[in-house]
């Protein structure tokens, strides 16, 4: 539930901040959840390579969730080689312990 009220938060900021090309702040929210199920299906070593997410189901995936439309597909293929090629990480251990001291030095 937790997860869920951050991504709400951060489609509304997200919307709010570049509502071209979306209809609705519910379009950021399921395409921010496309990315985190992308970047699953890309980087996890339990998948198969053959079994990978490829850019036409990525496309296929997101149809119609912007108002029953798509969005551009050539912004989704910036977006698949982008998590393709970079996967997102969390911080942890060695940097946010490092974060959180350069930050309290402020």
């Amino acid at each position: 539930q937790k997860i869920d009220r951050v991504m709400e938060a951060f489609a509304g900021a997200y919307y709010h901040a570049n509502p071209d090309p979306f209809y609705h702040q519910d379009a950021c929210y399921v395409l921010a959840f496309s990315i985190i199920m992308l970047n699953t299906d890309l980087h996890s070593t339990k998948i198969a390579a053959e079994n990978k997410m490829t850019l036409p189901s990525f496309w296929r995936q997101a149809e119609g969730i912007n108002g029953s439309t798509d969005l551009p597909q050539e912004m989704l293929t910036t977006i698949y080689h982008a998590i393709k090629g970079d996967e997102i990480r969390m911080l942890g251990g060695g940097e946010e312990a490092s974060l959180s001291r350069a930050g309290r030095r402020r």
